[in-house]
């Protein structure tokens, strides 16, 4: 395993680590807008582009196939990194014009933990000016030793560069990685470290407020006047209370305290609450009433501040 690895780390660092690496005359480029699309994944869900990028940014991988080994060296590295994209509030998709079937083996060949779409006909590849057609001697020899046909359904003899695209939210792509040489791709590492500067950048005018005092006057002059402030003079873009330990329990009996955070809700402020701290003081079934979000709140928070938001405490 330590030698894959190696191996993998060898490969992708042949392509760049640079941050826009793109050195090919073919794919559209950093600053463009993204094409939307829809296709459907290994188990014939439709997966649409714009609907993803409602949630956070999308990582796009494009792949010559299944049967090329510097293919799935590249997916095996993304693999390694899939929990780290995730955890930044990214969706890492894989697209190749394999049908459905041949991508559901890479899936499993490749242990992939991301969805993979079939581009049938390379038709979305087409639209980020990816695709390039073999030469009749490269497609012979494709085809006698993979079976290219059979992997894409079709005897086109057209395969994409292989690519990786970091979407923006609004749609814009903010990385790419382009490169003919088909034994170049982009370094994973890389990829998480361009995702993270625009997440942290994209999330720093975005507040979380972190409420654990059970003093009724840190609560009313700060914890809740801060944050409520904040929202209605727009400091931030966004902003969110978190109760966590024991205001969870000072909340919940104290309607003056109360009222204050339901006028900030009113106001646009989120409001998440510890289950944990709840459950500890009994109070799980009054936050809930109060239209509080009552979560898991380790993982959250925990992401808050992976993601780079502006995390306080009171």
């Amino acid at each position: 395993m330590r030698i894959v690895k190696l191996f993998i780390l060898i490969i992708m660092t042949a392509g760049t680590l640079a941050g826009n690496a793109q050195n090919a005359e073919q794919g559209i480029r950093v600053g463009d807008k993204a094409p939307d699309f829809t296709l459907k994944d290994q188990n014939g869900k439709e997966v649409n582009l714009y609907q993803l990028l409602k949630k956070g940014p999308v990582v796009l991988n494009w792949y010559r196939g299944g049967w090329c080994p510097y293919c799935n060296l590249e997916l095996k590295g993304l693999a390694d990194k899939a929990m780290e994209i995730t955890q930044l509030g990214a969706t890492l998709i894989a697209l190749s014009p394999e049908l459905p079937d041949r991508s559901l083996t890479t899936i499993e060949k490749n242990a992939l933990p991301f969805t993979v779409l079939s581009d049938a006909d390379n038709n979305v590849a087409r639209q980020y000016d990816l695709v390039f057609k073999l030469d009749t001697e490269t497609a012979n020899r494709y085809e006698s030793k993979f079976g290219l046909s059979q992997y894409n359904g079709n005897d086109n003899a057209e395969l994409p560069i292989p690519a990786t695209y970091i979407i923006d939210q609004k749609g814009i792509i903010r990385y790419a990685f382009v490169n003919p040489d088909y034994k170049k791709r982009a370094n994973p590492e890389d990829v998480v470290m361009q995702l993270t500067q625009l997440v942290r950048s994209a999330n720093n005018n975005k507040l979380v407020l972190v409420w654990s005092s059970d003093d009724p006057m840190v609560a009313e002059r700060v914890a809740l006047m801060f944050p409520h402030a904040a929202q209605k003079s727009k400091w931030f873009s966004e902003v969110t209370l978190v109760v966590w330990g024991p205001s969870a329990k000072l909340i919940a009996n104290d309607a003056a305290l109360q009222k204050k955070i339901g006028q900030m809700q009113t106001d646009g402020v989120k409001v998440e609450a510890c289950i944990a701290c709840a459950t500890a003081y009994g109070v799980v079934d009054k936050l809930k009433a109060l239209n509080y979000d009552v979560l898991p709140m380790g993982e959250p928070l925990a992401n808050y501040l992976k993601r780079g938001y502006q995390v306080i405490t009171f």
